[in-house]
């Protein structure tokens, strides 16, 4: 009988599954893309100051949901782990499940991964006071994913993070053209990096900010932490320049030497000594310069999809002439620890919205 009854059951919840996500979900008119447009700069590190900027984790899994989701060890595991190479902020993400991990401290901030479904398009939502349970199972339209980023993004005082977009089949590059309703980018992750899914987003006019996460899904087992990580403008480590740093670009995505392992307490002295030698950066209807306290190496500037527009080997400073067609300038360079550094772009700005929330009309 009951056998009889679940297999009559199934059936009719897939048909109601897929009934909500290709029939009942909105739809949505998405707009042509258009670059980043005016006579002046947007710039988010003016006044850098390396002192008042700190290394963050915002991505880690610990033994949830009784076991059944994929994580390992405890809150304890992911504390001592980031506390010992110098992490100022080191979140928990379960799935679907806001983690109590420091909410007695005056600086928590609520963390989750949102998404349940087959190809893997998930969400890291900051600040949320409760979860959104709502997600499509099956391969998503882009109306489905625009759906998911309005109800995440409907408390603004939410930030989003598209999390690890190369990953199986959750996006492709060309829904970064016009997706919208979203904070930041995982473009570090340790199973995948996502820098084409990045510069189509800029290339799109659309200010996202970089993210580096570990995604780790077990911090006891220390070769799985400290591969990349987020420099954050956090003078205080306080939440409300955490939130407000992500959504308007003060961050930097950091890629930690890992390959081969690196022993734990070389890998510690690596990072407490770190620094990301840039002094200034500066961008006007001219130049583009900026200048290190140390010689870095590999230095790349990439513009309007995704082309680099400059690259040198060694160099204390650099400066380059902006064209009219260069929309944004983004910088990335390594240092003599061979730590690589990737900045937000400096972006043509026509003195409104600079972030990635818009309005979006229903189709």
């Amino acid at each position: 009988m009951m056998k009889r009854a679940l297999a009559s059951i199934i059936p009719l919840f897939i048909i109601f599954l897929l009934a909500d996500q290709y029939i009942l979900s909105p739809t949505y008119h998405f707009e042509e893309p258009k670059p980043f447009s005016g006579k002046v700069f947007y710039n988010p590190y003016k006044d850098f100051n390396a002192r008042e900027w700190t290394l963050g984790n915002l991505h880690a899994h610990t033994s949830s949901w009784f076991g059944l989701t994929n994580g390992k060890g405890d809150e304890n595991d992911v504390r001592e782990g980031y506390d010992s190479m110098g992490y100022g902020i080191h979140l928990i993400s379960e799935y679907q499940k806001i983690s109590r991990y420091g909410d007695t401290g005056r600086n928590y901030i609520s963390a989750y991964e949102h998404g349940y479904n087959l190809p893997k398009s998930h969400r890291l939502v900051l600040g949320a006071a409760k979860v959104d349970w709502k997600d499509y199972y099956f391969p998503q339209s882009l109306s489905n994913k625009q759906e998911i980023f309005n109800r995440l993004t409907s408390d603004t005082g939410n930030v989003v993070v598209v999390n690890h977009p190369a990953m199986r089949l959750g996006y492709n590059t060309v829904d970064f053209k016009f997706l919208v309703n979203y904070d930041c980018m995982e473009v570090l992750n340790s199973y995948q990096v996502s820098f084409n899914y990045w510069d189509t987003d800029l290339s799109s006019g659309k200010m996202v900010s970089i993210v580096g996460n570990d995604d780790t899904h077990n911090a006891g087992n220390r070769n799985a932490i400290g591969k990349f990580a987020t420099l954050i403008y956090a003078p205080g480590r306080k939440k409300e320049e955490v939130m407000s740093s992500l959504r308007e670009g003060r961050t930097i995505g950091v890629w930690i030497p890992h390959k081969p392992p690196i022993p734990f307490g070389v890998k510690i002295g690596l990072l407490r000594n770190s620094n990301p030698a840039l002094e200034k950066l500066s961008a006007d209807s001219g130049y583009f310069k900026a200048s290190f306290s140390e010689k870095v190496h590999d230095i790349v500037l990439t513009g309007q999809g995704g082309r680099k527009v400059l690259e040198m080997k060694e160099a204390n400073s650099l400066e380059y002439t902006i064209r009219d067609e260069d929309t944004y300038l983004r910088l990335s360079y390594m240092t003599a620890d061979s730590i690589k550094y990737f900045l937000n772009p400096v972006v043509r700005y026509d003195g409104r919205n600079i972030g990635n929330r818009r309005r979006i009309s229903k189709g």
